[in-house]
């Protein structure tokens, strides 16, 4: 009986343990709990592969046309806790926008792991941006085009300490700016409908929350009552202060800071006029930038109101920002060799969305609006504001196309600022990174949910995006280094060197998405841009382009 090993006889043995254990890891798996977590741990993971395919990207040149990549990102949460007292979080990035395979040419950076593609066996870690292609001209925009980067392997996007006192908590550290999906800030989660999370947006701050309906209670009831420390009911007040940027140690006056204090109210369940609400949020902030060196003092108001009424869900967010500085004429006074002065500032923005469940359809309609600015002159009020990076509005005209637009224009004006050694870059600005600016946009979307059960979730989504520029869209850099008057208009262009115009286009958007057991989603996405006048070039030419993903998250 040569079969008869000891090798055999523990592989027996194993199958006999693992059946019980493979059961009850199905049933933790089936409770969403897969091993029993001590409570002093917290761990989080969503490892993310997308594959994009755009053709073409620049819809108004030759140079860059078909588009195609696959990236990845493993999103990883760790946290340490003594319950009840308080811990240390943090989060990680790892393999972040990192492309498949051994990428680049030997000598260069990225370098390759291997001089041979074809003996390639170890990928190394290369992303893609936008910069200049070898020997082009610095100052011209078309000189611009995709190309390979290398990146950290690792990043730390939060770490933080916090402390759970008997009036509430206070965190110390690299925290996210602000709590949930809003347009002024994006905490990088998966919160969109359409596309992804790339940008998650950090401060370094001290922050110190509380729950006054919690302290009024205990006022009221003394020890008799039981708090609710609950974020999803009551009245929070949070106060905190962010380190925006030290610079030198030894100077102050160069530091920039910023205050901000939240008030919301938020109530989990009511029942209010016979209605079933839900998820009720109230918030307004308060947000005070200051810097001494380029005489910036800020202000602004995010509110935002957001509830489920029965089949309805409403979000309405409102964001206004004034004030002055002097940051930004610093760097546009030097391209246009002018004076630079403190200018006011006076932006705005808007998102409002509300869908409606009818059976196993939910008809939505979205609007959206960001002020532009069709004058770029140092002397004037700045009024472009921009949503969040994460708040996407779209899969391809904000997020791709008019990204890699501003990116271009944003490279040239960099290199000019460069060669005449400007003290502010406010032209890294320019180049948007998908968000969305300078537009108001109207998004019906309808959502049909094909299979829903605890295995599997299977819906699809179409949206019909339109897009206007009610102030025009302007190129500040070509526009500021053509400016020859007293008179800005007769010198404006847009990103494409085209006449000012100001309907961006319709983008029709489709999403196909399966989620199998809440781990695993696998998404389809593909879109379709006809551009109009805002996207043209100087000969008024702008051709089609359309988009496909394909991603699979791995959510834990």
């Amino acid at each position: 009986m040569h079969w008869f090993r000891p090798s055999y006889v523990f592989l027996a043995a194993l199958s006999i343990l693992f059946v019980p254990c493979a059961s009850e890891a199905q049933r933790r798996f089936e409770r969403g709990q897969l091993f029993e977590k001590p409570d002093w741990l917290v761990l989080g993971a969503e490892y993310r592969v997308q594959t994009i395919y755009i053709d073409p990207l620049d819809i108004s040149g030759t140079e860059v046309t078909g588009a195609f990549w696959t990236e990845q990102r493993l999103n990883f949460d760790v946290g340490f806790k003594y319950p009840g007292i308080g811990g240390v979080y943090a989060r990680l990035h790892v393999l972040d926008g990192v492309l498949f395979g051994d990428n680049g040419e030997i000598g260069t950076d990225p370098e390759p792991e291997n001089g041979l593609a074809i003996a390639a066996k170890w990928p190394n870690n290369a992303g893609w941006e936008v910069g200049l292609r070898p020997g082009a001209d610095p100052l011209d925009k078309d000189s611009y085009i995709p190309r390979l980067r290398g990146l950290d392997p690792i990043r730390v996007v939060n770490l933080f300490g916090e402390v759970l006192l008997p009036i509430g908590v206070i965190r110390v550290g690299r925290q996210p700016l602000a709590e949930g999906a809003a347009i002024a800030a994006h905490p990088g989660t998966r919160t969109n409908r359409w596309g992804v999370s790339r940008y998650p947006e950090v401060a370094d701050r001290v922050l110190f929350g509380t729950k006054l309906d919690e302290i009024a209670n205990v006022i009221r009831n003394g020890a008799d009552h039981k708090p609710n420390p609950s974020l999803e009911d009551g009245v929070i007040f949070a106060q905190t202060f962010d380190w925006n940027a030290q610079d030198s140690i030894f100077q102050v006056a160069d530091d920039t800071w910023q205050v901000n204090t939240l008030l919301s109210w938020r109530v989990k369940n009511a029942n209010w006029g016979g209605a079933d609400w839900r998820d009720f949020q109230l918030t307004f902030t308060f947000v005070h930038k200051n810097s001494a060196k380029f005489d910036t003092s800020i202000y602004a108001l995010p509110i935002r109101f957001e509830t489920r009424i029965d089949k309805a869900y409403l979000n309405l967010q409102l964001s206004m920002v004034f004030g002055e500085t002097r940051e930004v004429s610093e760097g546009l006074a030097v391209l246009s060799n002018k004076e630079a002065k403190i200018q006011d500032v006076e932006q705005f923005g808007l998102h409002f969305f509300y869908s409606h469940e009818v059976g196993p359809v939910e008809l939505a309609f979205e609007l959206d609006y960001a002020r532009g600015d069709n004058d770029p002159r140092a002397t004037g009020a700045i009024t472009s504001f921009g949503f969040a990076r994460d708040f996407n509005v779209g899969l391809l005209m904000f997020e791709h196309i008019f990204a890699f637009q501003t990116a271009r224009s944003a490279a040239v004006g960099l290199e000019n600022l460069r060669q005449l050694e400007a003290e502010s870059f406010p032209l890294t600005e320019v180049a948007t990174q998908g968000r969305f600016t300078n537009a108001l946009a109207i998004f019906p979307q309808v959502k049909f949910r094909l299979l829903q059960n605890p295995q599997h979730d299977v819906h699809l989504r179409l949206g019909v995006l339109m897009a206007w520029s009610p102030d025009g869209v302007v190129d500040p850099v070509e526009t500021a280094l053509r400016e020859d008057g007293a008179e800005i208009a007769d010198d404006a262009v847009n990103f494409h060197g085209g006449r000012v115009g100001h309907y961006y286009g319709t983008e029709i958007d489709l999403q196909v998405e399966w989620t199998f057991k809440r781990f695993f989603t696998w998404t389809v996405e593909a879109a379709a841009l006809m551009p109009g006048d805002a996207l043209h070039d100087r000969n008024g030419d702008a051709v089609p382009s359309f988009m496909v993903e394909n991603r699979f998250v791995f959510a834990f």
